[in-house]
């Protein structure tokens, strides 16, 4: 249990550095729409990806196959991105695959929504969209809610091989709770 809230404390961590791209990218947004550029919604749904959602992704898979292992969070909280099999650096494969499962899913998803109800018809929202928002929830909800199982590791940790623990002491031994 102890795991999970460092888990979750780590990411509200990582999510104020997360959150400095969109600070800095708004003013770029607002001189386009004063300027009167419009794209379809399909376009900002891919502008908004490869602007913002792909270089999130790909930071947190660089930072925990890097050196530290871990991002911003994850290091202010004691906790390292090791695979789940060797307990040794992730490497930027499957930390660029854990990522993507974490971040760039749900976000993207969560865009796609996002962009679809503000460009609906009030009287007429698409059936695409309903089932889509069901399934940003059951994946955030999912992806928080398996944090709290014995093993704490998410479907993102399980499908890429990854596993998250405390990060070891110079010693060899992780600090804190162990991980089952």
């Amino acid at each position: 249990m102890a795991l999970a809230w460092r888990r979750i404390t780590a990411w509200s961590i990582d999510w104020l550095w997360i959150l400095v791209l969109p600070v800095l990218l708004l003013p770029i947004g607002v001189i386009l729409y004063r300027t009167g550029v419009r794209l379809p919604t399909a376009a900002w749904n891919v502008l908004s990806f490869v602007i913002l959602v792909a270089p999130v992704t790909f930071w947190a898979a660089w930072r925990e196959s890097g050196r530290f292992q871990a991002t911003p969070g994850k290091r202010v909280r004691g906790l390292v991105v090791v695979g789940a099999r060797s307990m040794r650096p992730a490497g930027f494969g499957r930390a660029l695959l854990r990522n993507s499962l974490k971040i760039a899913l749900p976000w993207e998803l969560g865009h796609t929504v996002a962009f679809a109800f503000a460009t609906a018809s009030a009287e007429r929202i698409p059936g695409y969209v309903m089932v889509l928002t069901i399934l940003v929830y059951v994946i955030m909800f999912g992806w928080l809610g398996t944090l709290f199982l014995p093993s704490a590791r998410t479907p993102y940790d399980l499908l890429s091989g990854t596993r998250v623990i405390p990060r070891p002491s110079p010693g060899g031994q992780p600090t804190g709770p162990a991980q089952p």
